[in-house]
């Protein structure tokens, strides 16, 4: 198998990420407070933050677990809910704390791409939106998802 689509992959996970860092570091406590997502709950910056490290840790177990042949989440799996918990557990870590736990939960996602074979792409299981996804839909949807996120704080920040 070409290994074309890993490294397209690795790459976007790599650039949006390189973005969120020149976005976050730096900012102001202040900053870290101004509200950036009001669907359901209201999510301060940091809170995002505090989501985008969940969600990638989730999506990366969830890509394990369907490259081992399971079917991926539940089918009464509550998104809105698990995205809300999961941001509450994590309203202890600092920014800093944060930071840097995104960089071993992208340390374990590439290392994941990178251990794929020939074949795994390809396999799918329910992803969190109930979609049924192929784990190479998955690993984009990282990206995209993390800069969408990254979209709304710029907005939020006006910057």
């Amino acid at each position: 198998m070409s290994d074309d689509w890993k490294n397209e992959i690795k790459t976007r996970l790599t650039v949006v990420r390189e973005d969120l860092y020149t976005t976050l570091n730096g900012l102001s406590e202040e900053q870290w407070s101004v509200k950036s997502y009001s669907e359901g709950s209201e999510w301060r910056v940091v809170d995002v933050l505090r989501h985008m490290a969940d969600s990638e840790r989730g999506m990366t177990a969830l890509m394990v677990q369907i490259k081992a042949g399971g079917e991926g989440v539940p089918e009464d799996f509550d998104l809105n809910r698990w995205n809300q918990r999961a941001v509450d557990k994590l309203s202890g870590r600092s920014p800093q704390e944060l930071l840097d736990g995104i960089v071993a939960s992208r340390a374990t996602l590439l290392a994941f791409i990178d251990s794929l074979e020939d074949g795994d792409r390809d396999k799918k299981g329910r992803h969190a939106s109930m979609k049924i996804m192929t784990i190479e839909e998955i690993c984009r949807l990282i990206a995209d998802h993390e800069a969408l996120h990254l979209a709304g704080i710029r907005e939020a920040l006006e910057i």
